[in-house]
């Protein structure tokens, strides 16, 4: 009775294995569907508030060249000068790129990525 006895504890052990194996996939793919839904909705918000900005600024610009055209001076000129002023502001932001963009763009992502998940 002892040789069955071991068997069914092997094959006991056996199933008790793949059912943890099984279940430790499933939980891995769960923690990848979320990581990737939350690094999607950050991107998508961050394309959203760009897009969104981008309007303020384009409108703004406009509202500057009319009202520097009714009020200063012609309204080519006021093109002119929001033209420098993005130049300018072109290259303030890509000498200032790494400070401004990439090291919070990557330290959000990894924050996403590496965030260890609490098992209560």
């Amino acid at each position: 009775m002892e040789p069955n006895r071991i068997s069914d504890n092997v094959s006991s052990m056996t199933e008790n294995v793949k059912d943890y194996i099984n279940l430790r996939i499933d939980y891995i793919k769960i923690l990848l569907t979320e990581k990737i839904a939350r690094l999607a909705s950050y991107f998508l918000m961050s394309v959203i508030f760009f897009i969104l900005g981008m309007f303020l600024i384009l409108f703004i610009s406009f509202a500057f060249v009319f009202w520097y055209g009714d009020e200063v001076g012609p309204t080519f000129v006021g093109a002119l000068i929001i033209v420098g002023f993005y130049v300018l502001m072109g290259l303030v932001i890509y000498w200032m790129r790494y400070k401004l963009f990439i090291n919070p763009l990557v330290k959000k992502l990894a924050k996403i990525i590496m965030e260890e998940e609490n098992e209560d």
